[in-house]
């Protein structure tokens, strides 16, 4: 299966109203760092955020809105990395 690099698109710059406040309804720390990216293979949303400098939070969302998977990282890109490889586990089922 083929897969796209994803394209991550901060809080601030969501632009549906209704899209926000999904996302920010699963945040859990900070939605100034709150960062989603969605695949068509999958009908949530992965988001990353910063609880601390040192500590990110990566998270899957379904489309109904709990949470399927999540986890920490040391730093932002690891927690992207780690999103993104979660949500194509997901797919490729």
């Amino acid at each position: 299966m083929l897969f796209m690099s994803p394209i991550w698109c901060s809080f601030t710059d969501i632009h549906s109203n209704a899209e926000a406040a999904f996302a920010s309804s699963s945040s859990s720390f900070s939605l100034a760092t709150l960062e989603v990216t969605h695949d068509s293979g999958f009908s949530g949303f992965a988001l990353t955020e910063r609880k601390q400098h040192d500590q990110w939070r990566w998270a899957l969302v379904s489309a109904e809105g709990p949470v399927v998977d999540e986890g920490w990282e040391p730093t932002e890109s690891d927690a992207k990395r780690t999103a993104v490889g979660a949500m194509r586990h997901v797919i490729s089922g």
